[in-house]
């Protein structure tokens, strides 16, 4: 998904995957890199098990365009004016080859060209400076 998203032009910051077994993954992992450097793009930030508290602070930090994120943090992060993509829409999806490239860029974009057609004030849902709850540890 994030050499696709490369290929036609998008700037990948970061990719969060549960487990990397570079056995298996490291002709994928050079293939990112080489489109990558075809491409004039910054390779992405690869995190393994990521942690939650801290990829939402990172987003909201870089501001993306657009955050494929898991359900649990697509919520808050739209509230506060960050577009997103549930990432397990990708499941479902047939988005595999070049037969299905265009239901894949549909489903990318949606939620911009959605959110574009909002009126200014259903931008964000969450003033600046408004206090923000902290997690506690267990």
């Amino acid at each position: 998904l994030a050499r696709a998203m490369t290929r036609a032009g998008m700037t990948v910051l970061e990719v969060g995957i549960p487990y990397m077994d570079t056995r298996y993954q490291a002709a994928e992992l050079e293939l990112l890199k080489e489109t990558c450097r075809e491409m004039g793009k910054p390779l992405p930030r690869i995190v393994e098990k990521p942690d939650n508290y801290m990829q939402v602070q990172r987003i909201k930090e870089l501001r993306p365009d657009l955050a494929i994120t898991g359900m649990a943090h697509a919520n808050p992060l739209e509230a506060r004016g960050i577009n997103t993509k549930w990432s397990v829409e990708f499941t479902f999806q047939q988005i595999h080859g070049f037969t299905n490239v265009r239901d894949l860029f549909e489903l990318v974009t949606r939620p911009l060209r959605r959110n574009e057609s909002l009126p200014e004030e259903w931008q964000t849902f969450v003033k600046d400076g408004a206090p923000v709850a902290q997690a506690t540890g267990v």
